[in-house]
């Protein structure tokens, strides 16, 4: 019942644009065949409008679909990755895509575009999962179009889709972003039956524990593709020159800071409530707990690198997703070309931010800054109002302690007191002359959470080789 009523309030914001629009026009044209110009020419004013808009719009929405993207994977050249999708399509009841793409979000998604069906598949995801947990969330995807719904729910779901799509890209006006949020408002429960189906297929094709590690994973690795992508990609860019991107992320995940991060981001997300109307996605913890009462506990665990399936793909097909070019080069040689110069940039962030606030430009000034409790003088205030003062604070702290971090690397590099070698865990750890690793920003966060440890930590510093101190 709930598929045909949001169906039928779609149908009817679609009728209600055509007889405003058409309703309009036939009066102006009345008006002005009986000589009334003035009460014509506002009808019809009031006709393009208003129904002229909602007509477009509406049909935007209708017909509204992305173009496709990124890399093409065909059949012949990646079997292995058409094998398994044809296999979890056959899974889900439906039919498999004739068109699969390569693309750096992350995240896959099912869509069609004049009868061609598009499997796009994120970039992060193939690095950052496992070939059980990628088949998951590509087994969730084909889910929403299986066999578990009848004719009607899928036009239900499809028509939400499009909806989305249009006002994410902006092809709405007013009223028809709060017609389609009502019309999402009364299909959600058809909604989350899609949903519900979709992840028991997902445990079917991969597994209990497999389906729930991909649910728990994919938000917290793209975010961290995020972050990989800011603090180490931007070294290639940097440099002119293509490191093995994949590999790299794929270090990037091992190192155990970065394992932490992940668990804590995990139970993060877990908590999160969906972010819009149209996100018909239970809360993940839900599904999680749904997923734990599935059969699914036999199929075998796939543990290799997601991207083993794409045997065959050109290391210059992702380096071109991600605007990558140069020639070749190991990550330590990106850290020797382009690292002074990022340290360098950071150490002036901290520089005008001392600058900016009145308390200094020089490591001594920010020093005795922290000492005086002054950390949100170097930050000023924040640009999200919604931020508790705890969430503020945090926030402060981490990004001073990154930024001075920087700039102690800075100075030691600029002295030749020490060198830069990658880290995983953190872009670079300084090697001093005797070879001790030194991580600054763990040399210098003590003095930037607590101003009582400013004392001890000027003098770790100093006896590291830090001058003016």
């Amino acid at each position: 019942m709930r598929a045909v009523l949001a169906l039928v309030m779609l149908a009817g914001f679609f009728v209600l644009a055509v007889a405003l629009a058409g309703g309009l026009a036939a009066i102006a044209v009345w008006r002005f065949s009986l000589g009334d110009v003035e009460g014509g020419t506002w009808a019809l004013t009031i006709a393009l409008v208003l129904g002229g808009p909602a007509l477009w719009a509406t049909l935007r929405a209708l017909f509204a679909r992305p173009e496709p993207s990124g890399f093409g994977m065909t059949r012949d050249a990646h079997p292995e990755l058409w094998r398994h999708v044809d296999e979890l399509a056959r899974l889900a009841g439906t039919r498999g895509p004739d068109d699969i793409r390569l693309v750096d979000g992350a995240n896959a998604s099912v869509w069609e575009r004049r009868g061609v069906r598009y499997l796009e598949l994120g970039l992060p995801l193939v690095a950052g999962l496992s070939v059980g947990e990628l088949r998951s969330v590509l087994a969730h995807e084909f889910g929403h179009y299986g066999g578990g719904h009848t004719q009607l729910s899928a036009m239900t779901y499809r028509a939400k889709l499009a909806l989305e799509l249009s006002l994410r890209e902006g092809h709405t006006f007013g009223l028809l972003s709060a017609w389609a949020h009502l019309y999402a408002l009364v299909a959600a429960s058809e909604s989350r039956d899609h949903e519900r189906f979709a992840d028991e297929v997902a445990v079917a094709a991969a597994g209990r524990d497999a389906a729930r590690r991909a649910l728990l994973r994919s938000g917290p690795v793209g975010e961290a593709w995020n972050d990989y992508l800011t603090s180490y990609v931007s070294l290639a860019l940097t440099a002119g020159r293509t490191p093995p991107l994949l590999e790299g992320f794929r270090s990037y995940l091992r190192h155990p800071r970065r394992v932490h991060e992940l668990r804590v981001l995990e139970n993060v997300i877990a908590e999160r409530e969906p972010k819009s109307v149209f996100d018909s996605h239970p809360p993940i913890r839900e599904r999680v707990a749904t997923m734990a009462l599935l059969s699914g506990e036999d199929v075998p665990i796939d543990e290799r690198p997601g991207w083993t399936l794409l045997s065959g793909v050109p290391p210059e097909a992702v380096s071109h997703l991600l605007g990558v070019r140069g020639p070749r080069a190991t990550w330590e040689e990106l850290v020797e070309l382009s690292g002074p110069a990022h340290v360098r940039r950071y150490a002036d962030a901290l520089r005008h931010a001392g600058k900016v606030s009145k308390v200094g430009e020089t490591l001594p000034d920010v020093l005795a800054a922290l000492e005086r409790g002054e950390l949100h003088k170097l930050t000023g205030a924040p640009v999200d109002a919604s931020l508790t003062a705890e969430q503020v604070h945090e926030a402060a702290v981490d990004t001073v302690t990154e930024l001075l971090g920087y700039a102690v690397a800075d100075q030691l590099l600029t002295a030749n007191r020490a060198t830069l070698h990658l880290n995983w865990g953190g872009m670079f750890v300084l090697r001093l002359p005797d070879g001790a690793a030194l991580y600054p920003d763990d040399l210098v966060a003590p003095a930037v959470r607590d101003a009582n440890r400013v004392p001890e930590v000027r003098l770790r510093l100093q006896a590291v080789g830090v001058d003016g101190l």
